[in-house]
């Protein structure tokens, strides 16, 4: 993203810039904020400050099944975009992947209420609301994974927008960071935590951003199985139901009280490593030594 718009939507979208709207639920941010020439900026980049839109379960379904024809998509691409986001090129792209998976497996089903939680078994949608699209795309451009079905609409319609002219390519240096990320990762002692590697690789400063989007690579990474858990077997190849993921959190025993760890980077531990042939398998010719 252009440096100056991510500065104008930095101040746009600031906690205290927004009206509540009871009706639909919703925050809207006041573009009064911003300097005539930020505002410009939105109309240049095609940004609209307040993109709302009514999502249902069965129609953001079809949605997300209409976007499977894409011919830019594929899980080399998505790869692509994915090591973009690792390196910062992009930092977009650190949810490119999941959101893919969760594009790309998207059946019609109908919406079944999982057995201990408040969503569909099968996608983890939550309920009919309207949501605000460009809040989560911009959060989504800040590095921040957004792992749901909605986030994956909000941000497979923009990246298709971006890619439709010319394709997301990491350079060199993103390449070279993705793969000191993974052979950092493998390098675990045998009884390392998610939490003593995430506190290992903010100390490397191997990564640049947040805590937060660490998380989200390392998140993204497990469930496509690139880095493995004990519960959970996980695949680009196939879909598993949103239900069994939340199961799964609830049988970890560092999860208790932790709402912030979740599965499945819950269940990944240092003797796991990396799957090297789920990487290769996804990241192809990226892999290198």
């Amino acid at each position: 993203m252009d440096k100056k718009l991510l500065k104008a939507l930095k101040k746009l979208y600031k906690y205290n810039n927004y009206q509540y709207d009871s009706v639909r639920s919703i925050s809207l941010y006041n573009t009064d904020i911003l300097e005539p020439s930020e505002r410009e900026l939105l109309d240049e980049f095609h940004w609209e400050a307040n993109k709302i839109e009514l999502l249902t379960h069965d129609e953001l379904n079809r949605k997300l099944i209409a976007l499977q024809s894409i011919q830019a998509f594929s899980w080399v691409s998505m790869a692509g975009v994915f090591i973009a986001g690792v390196g910062g090129s992009f930092p977009a792209g650190i949810s490119s992947l999941i959101n893919y998976k969760q594009m790309i497996h998207m059946r019609e089903h109908p919406y079944e209420q999982a057995e201990r939680f408040m969503c569909c078994k099968y996608c983890g949608f939550t309920n009919d609301q309207y949501e605000h699209l460009a809040y989560i795309r911009y959060v989504v451009h800040l590095g921040n994974a957004y792992d749901s079905t909605v986030g994956a609409y909000a941000h497979l319609t923009e990246l298709a927008e971006l890619t439709a002219h010319r394709p997301i390519v990491p350079t060199a240096e993103d390449i070279q960071k993705f793969n000191q990320l993974l052979h950092f990762i493998d390098q675990a002692e045998d009884d390392e935590t998610p939490g003593k590697l995430e506190k290992r690789l903010t100390a490397a400063k191997l990564l640049k951003g947040t805590p937060g989007m660490r998380r989200s690579i390392l998140q993204s990474l497990t469930l496509v199985g690139v880095l493995p858990n004990t519960v959970l077997p996980l695949s680009p190849d196939f879909w598993t139901n949103t239900e069994d993921v939340l199961k799964s959190y609830l049988q970890m025993k560092n999860t208790n009280g932790r709402s912030d760890l979740e599965m499945p980077w819950a269940g990944w531990k240092g003797e796991l490593g990396v799957d090297w042939d789920k990487a290769r398998q996804l990241f192809g010719e990226y892999i290198s030594g």
